[in-house]
């Protein structure tokens, strides 16, 4: 398997978005067609690509959401006896 390259900008570069998609293109288009010669249409495999993708998105900004609101909360363990 393909080592995907590293960032060689920082987070702060207008282009860093572009160069994380190039270097993940050619690992999504061979998953994109393992996939498909599987079975499932392209429309199928595209579709799913894009729910998991926005599933991956909710589901890291829902965590850092809920660091966030928790910030400053403390929780107290129950003694037991």
């Amino acid at each position: 398997m393909p080592k995907i390259p590293a960032p060689k900008h920082p987070k702060c570069h207008p282009d860093r978005s572009l160069h994380c998609q190039e270097a993940i293109e050619a690992e999504f288009q061979s998953l994109a067609d393992r996939a498909h010669a599987a079975g499932w249409s392209r429309e199928e495999v595209a579709t799913a690509l894009m729910e998991l993708a926005d599933n991956y998105f909710l589901a890291m900004n829902s965590n850092a959401e809920m660091f966030e609101l928790g910030a400053g909360v403390v929780l107290l363990a129950r003694k037991s006896h």
